[in-house]
């Protein structure tokens, strides 16, 4: 994305909307997180929509959330080009660090899984205004398939009571992304 005066505005829109959407999360949190972390964590938390989609948390759950928490970095996540589109939108002032996101995050993703029916239309409605930033939704790596991928692969062998209601949760959701 070329960063015109358009693009610049619709950029902070955008941020401004995502930020909206997670500010009473952050805040009862203590989570200040810069826009590149915000990304980062957004691009994550599909999986919370997964694992919560059956109510409830299991063992199971908790170790696939530790697995994918050892793969968070920001710095890994966010490239060159998308931090310079990241910089336009407002950053608060003191963010964490990204080390500092990357030991907490993981932690965060649980608290939100465990807190969904708190957070689930917040992060909903953060992930759908970030998914703007898609621009070809159906190409492989894209944002949207990611998002998909990541939620097929936290259900894929979770050992749920009621699959189908879990499965038909997932589908909503994604069906409420426009996934």
């Amino acid at each position: 994305m070329e960063l015109t005066n358009e693009n610049r505005v619709k950029i902070r829109t955008i941020f401004k909307e995502i930020r909206t959407n997670l500010d009473a999360y952050m805040g009862a949190r203590n989570f200040v997180m810069s826009n590149a972390q915000v990304f980062t964590f957004l691009s994550y938390s599909p999986a919370v929509l997964a694992i919560a989609s059956d109510g409830e948390v299991d063992e199971q759950e908790i170790a696939s959330l530790e697995r994918l928490a050892k793969t968070i970095d920001v710095k890994a996540a966010v490239n060159m080009d998308l931090q310079e589109m990241l910089a336009v939108a407002f950053e608060p002032d003191e963010p964490m660090t990204n080390e500092e996101f990357n030991l907490r995050a993981g932690a965060e993703l649980l608290y939100l899984s465990r807190n969904a029916g708190t957070y689930e239309n917040s992060i909903i409605a953060a992930l759908k205004a970030l998914l703007v930033f898609d621009m070809n939704p159906s190409a492989a790596g894209s944002l949207t398939s990611s998002f998909s991928a990541l939620m097929d692969s936290m259900i894929k062998n979770n050992k749920s009571a009621n699959k189908e209601a879990e499965l038909k949760k997932i589908n909503e959701i994604k069906a409420t992304l426009g996934m």
